[in-house]
């Protein structure tokens, strides 16, 4: 395999000694951690403020270029008061091979974030029941975990499988904090998961504009 083909796919960044499950997908170690506030990756260039968290909840486009160049984003994002793992999309209507190959793109960021030194959240993500087979690999256990409630109150069905996989992951990974971003849903958390939700303000802008604000 030649050096052009290693360093687009990533696979010198890979450490085989740190994967999980069937599909060998990266390691991300524990932290108890949540931050007061979370900024969009795409407004990391244009703010100063570095107490701040920083999410991946954004359209793919948005943040392939972390995937394309790692190891220059993971340098802008030091120094920031956590980062979350990028949300690489899992849609249903998907084939198997692209979910797992963005859950795997999503945990390898994470990993190598968490070698340079920053506090890293992951973001889980699923679609339907037979993503469980891999999408809460490479997760912590008792940790920090980071989901989204965005567009899953649009149909019932939409909300009985993010409510399915919410079961699944506490199941699983008995996460101890919960980042939401998004709205508030009806949903019962164990008492002992201290649960926090952070505004998606993409949509609080949005709704500001059309009320003329």
């Amino acid at each position: 395999m030649n050096q052009e083909t290693i360093k687009k796919y990533n696979l010198d960044l890979y450490d085989k000694t740190e994967i999980s499950g069937k599909y060998d997908i990266p390691k991300i170690y524990s932290v108890e951690y949540m931050p007061d506030d979370l900024l969009g990756f795409n407004y990391v260039t244009n703010t100063t403020d570095k107490s701040i968290g920083i999410h991946f909840f954004l359209d793919d486009y948005q943040i392939e270029r972390v995937w394309n160049r790692p190891e220059f984003y993971i340098n802008k994002l030091k120094g920031f008061d956590c980062v979350l793992t990028p949300d690489f999309s899992l849609y249903s209507d998907m084939p198997k091979s692209m979910m797992i190959w963005n859950t795997y793109r999503s945990r390898l960021i994470g990993q190598l974030m968490q070698k340079a030194g920053i506090i890293v959240i992951p973001t889980v993500s699923w679609a339907d029941e037979t993503t469980f087979d891999f999408c809460f690999d490479g997760l912590p256990q008792e940790s920090t975990l980071a989901i989204s409630t965005i567009g899953v109150r649009r149909k019932q069905s939409d909300y009985e499988l993010w409510q399915s996989g919410v079961d699944e992951m506490i199941e699983r990974c008995k996460p101890r904090r919960l980042m939401i971003y998004g709205d508030e849903v009806d949903y019962q958390f164990p008492e002992n998961i201290v649960v926090r939700y952070y505004e998606n303000k993409n949509i609080s802008r949005l709704k500001r504009i059309s009320n003329g604000r």
